[in-house]
């Protein structure tokens, strides 16, 4: 049996913890996301991603034996898998910085098993007076600069770069009104394309994250910037170096919002946007083969106007513009990795050239409400891949695409 004197000891011992344990400050978070259902519908098929949810371009033409396109199919789909839960957190300070993190997921899964949880955004942030850090993964510094109002889960890929990476990001503020960045990323969801599929050894084994360096402006109503991209990859035992420069410029004047982007890129796979690279020569030395980008050009425009009842539209264009070097041709083919290359249709090699989409919208929006509907029209121009990275003989082809999306805010 315990004594007064020992129960009258474990009571104060016990209540001395309690207290400081609650004398520590506990980090703050606050839950956030929305319940998302998504209807579409499209002309024919398309290249796509998450059973269609997220749309890019049409497929070209492929005829069966009876000369049908076997493309010409058109196609529907509901799907609820965008739902998004998160938390952000609010945590004490660490080196003289406010704190903060943040989990975010959905159940957009990866590949065919798109119904499953996904991670979406891991991070640890630290805020200075005048410098940011942050570690951890998010939405890459060529996205997240400016995106285009539309309601379309994919924001108008594959003219927008659209890619969440692993990174660590220092952002320091120069004056009220200029920022610089520079972000160091590695590649794990939005991967490079290549011998292996897409995949993300090729960033892995050349050891080097991708570099990005911006420089941004924002005031009342403007918000610009210009940013370089570059990575430098190992495929097979080959040191591959792309590159890539992008500008944006927006303004918002109460209701009124427009908002425009361009990017100068090489073998930007990984950011769903098309071109790539493809096989230039033979090393002698390692018997493997080397590369050479394919470089494309890509700019996109949005105008938006309204709150309550918002309507807008959006354009966007990107155009081949052709490989560094000439492809080297073996067996009778060229060999080439990304988006927008077919390697046997109708027994030729296709490419695309160009890509343009015009996309109006309208949107109901509500504090915790939002109903949207949106038409695309897709048109791809195709042809036979040349050894300069162009085409010969090309033709259009178009996707017409409804969109209706309601979500629920929380």
């Amino acid at each position: 049996m315990f004594s007064k004197k020992d129960i009258f000891f474990i009571f104060t011992f016990v209540f001395s913890i309690n207290s400081l344990i609650a004398a520590e400050p506990t980090p703050n978070y606050k839950l956030y996301g929305f319940i998302r259902s998504d209807l579409y519908y499209n002309s024919r098929q398309n290249q796509e991603a998450l059973d269609g949810l997220f749309n890019m371009y049409p497929k070209p033409i492929d005829l069966d034996a009876l000369g049908k396109d076997k493309n010409a199919v058109p196609n529907s789909q509901m799907l609820a898998i965008s739902t998004r839960l998160g938390i952000d957190f609010a945590g004490t300070p660490i080196l003289g910085a406010k704190s903060s993190g943040k989990i975010e997921c959905d159940f957009a899964g990866v590949k065919d098993y798109y119904y499953l949880v996904r991670l979406r955004q891991a991070y640890l942030k630290l805020n200075w007076e005048k410098s940011e850090l942050l570690v951890g993964q998010t939405w890459h510094p060529m996205f997240s600069n400016l995106q285009p109002i539309t309601p379309a889960l994919s924001v108008a890929t594959p003219f927008q770069p659209f890619n969440r990476s692993p990174q660590i990001r220092f952002t320091q503020k120069l004056n009220k009104e200029f920022s610089a960045i520079i972000a160091a990323a590695y590649q794990m969801q939005y991967m490079t394309q290549g011998p292996a599929g897409a995949s993300a050894s090729y960033m892995k084994n050349g050891l080097l994250p991708g570099l990005h360096i911006g420089l941004d402006y924002k005031s009342k109503n403007v918000m610009a910037g210009i940013g370089i991209d570059g990575k430098s990859l190992r495929i097979n035992h080959e040191r591959f170096n792309s590159g890539a420069a992008v500008a944006y410029i927006g303004y918002t004047n109460k209701k009124f919002q427009i908002r425009a982007k361009s990017v100068l890129g090489q073998n930007m796979s990984e950011y769903l946007m098309i071109g790539g690279y493809g096989v230039s020569g033979l090393n002698t030395s390692t018997n493997e083969d080397t590369y050479t980008n394919i470089n494309t050009s890509t700019s996109w425009l949005s105008v938006a106007y309204g709150t309550k009842i918002q309507v807008g539209i959006y354009g966007g264009l990107s155009q081949n513009l052709g490989s560094n070097k000439d492809l080297l041709i073996k067996a009778g083919k060229f060999t080439a990795y990304g988006y927008g290359f077919y390697n046997n249709i109708n027994n030729l090699q296709l490419q695309m050239d160009q890509l343009y989409r015009v996309a109006p919208h309208i949107s109901y929006n509500l504090s915790n409400f939002r109903l949207g509907f949106e038409y695309e029209l897709t048109t791809a121009k195709y042809g036979e891949i040349q050894a300069n990275g162009k085409i010969q003989n090309p033709y259009n082809i178009s996707n017409h695409r409804a969109l209706t999306t309601i979500s629920y805010f929380f």
